[in-house]
């Protein structure tokens, strides 16, 4: 069995992105593939960092994305554009992983 890919999903309070997560959860989930996706407040991504494979920043808190690059390098570390995140569509969010080579 693959290794399951981990990604967290950051936000100012962890709300918006429980719905973005869940909504890609189910794009993985229909595709058999082996993915989790939880969502966390910002507060907690030092706690949540190091177990993850990706980390992915939603618009309201793109200010600290050089500071989360700084912390955890090596990291794959993405910033979801406002339409992106808006669109809460788990389609568009997971393509954007693809695009990143993000499988």
């Amino acid at each position: 069995m693959e290794k399951e890919l981990k990604v967290a999903l950051f936000c100012s309070g962890g709300m918006s992105t429980s719905l973005a997560g869940s909504k890609m959860q189910k794009v993985y989930d229909a595709e058999g593939k082996n993915v989790q996706v939880d969502a966390y407040d910002l507060g907690m991504i030092d706690e949540i960092a190091e177990e993850v494979d990706v980390i992915l920043i939603a618009p309201q808190i793109s200010w600290a994305y050089d500071q989360i690059v700084k912390q955890h390098p090596g990291k794959k570390i993405i910033k979801l554009t406002m339409q992106e995140f808006g669109s809460m569509d788990g389609e568009i969010l997971v393509d954007r992983l693809k695009r990143e080579g993000i499988e």
